[in-house]
């Protein structure tokens, strides 16, 4: 449970609306970094206070984080390339130089599992694999991550990074979300599985947060990068979509012509990101006592009863 004065970078965003929310319910004192301004939610008007700043100007960020105890920082440029480098890394920094001066003591960076790259096929990558970013935005991200561990070797500030794999949950917005494409595929009955030898890289939102919120009042998590990721076989994590929508379980092309259409979709599809032969492993995570509250079978549950009348019939 975090309690205290908190500062969130990335408020407004998908996995920050639940990150925040839960902090209000946990009794934490919540400042939001405003760039925007930002579409702060009514419900957190009284409850929340806004500063002003943007990642790329320092001089904005003096005294964001004056009496802040904590910092999750899960603001990025995810869109424009010529940006990531200015946002993600020089951003990072910008913001820790602020926290470093007003003392604060813990911080939390949200990475991206993407830093990791594909991995080999068949085999599991976790915190102690090599790092192979694929692109410029990957690239960005593991130089946010290193910058912020370079403060925690400094000390002062206890630094830890998360590395979620793809997120899902209610509250994405469905406009160009290839998770809400799959869910239409699937209950419309018109997706085929390619093979049976894939794992999902798929995480519920509500547990991204709940790693989020215990690492960064955890003693061990200081100076340590975390995957939080759910790898379970893609057979079951689709089924058990359609099992949601009241169907049996989706066509499966046999292999090895499954496995010959997934690679391709991998390179070119829509639902490339769903054919990896790689498990992103927790069990760094689950080692220092974190157990995923909600899990695949629920976080789908919720997930596709929020979607409800927007997924069609």
């Amino acid at each position: 449970m975090i309690e205290g004065r908190v500062l969130v970078t990335g408020a407004t965003g998908f996995v920050g609306r639940r990150l925040v929310q839960d902090l209000l319910d946990q009794g934490a004192k919540v400042r939001i970094l405003n760039y925007g301004p930002l579409p702060i939610p009514e419900a957190w008007r009284d409850r929340v206070e806004l500063r002003d700043g943007d990642l790329t100007r320092p001089s904005s960020l003096a005294g964001l984080a004056a009496g802040m105890e904590t910092g999750f920082h899960l603001a990025g440029e995810i869109r424009r390339p010529d940006l990531f480098d200015t946002v993600n890394r020089q951003g990072t920094e910008n913001l820790l130089e602020a926290c470093q001066a007003e003392g604060v003591r813990r911080f939390l960076y949200m990475s991206s599992v993407g830093v990791m790259g594909a991995g080999p096929r068949g085999g599991i990558v976790d915190e102690r694999s090599p790092e192979r970013p694929r692109n410029a935005y990957e690239r960005s991200k593991l130089g946010g991550e290193r910058i912020a561990l370079s403060y925690h070797t400094k000390g002062g500030v206890s630094v830890t990074v998360l590395r979620p794999s793809i997120i899902y949950g209610e509250g994405k917005d469905p406009a160009g979300d290839g998770f809400f494409s799959l869910l239409r595929s699937i209950r419309s009955g018109r997706f085929v599985l390619f093979g049976e030898k894939f794992i999902s890289s798929y995480v519920y939102v509500g547990d991204v947060v709940a790693a989020a919120l215990l690492l960064a009042n955890h003693p061990r998590a200081g100076g340590e990068e975390f995957i939080v990721n759910e790898p379970v076989p893609l057979r079951d994590f689709i089924d058990e979509i359609s099992a949601n929508f009241g169907r049996g379980k989706v066509r499966a092309l046999p292999t090895p012509l499954g496995a010959l259409c997934a690679r391709m979709i991998s390179l070119t599809g829509r639902f490339g990101s769903l054919y990896n032969q790689t498990s992103f492993s927790m069990a760094k995570l689950r080692n220092i006592g974190f157990t995923p509250p909600f899990g695949y079978r629920e976080g789908l549950k919720r997930t596709i009863s929020a979607y409800g009348a927007l997924l069609g019939g």
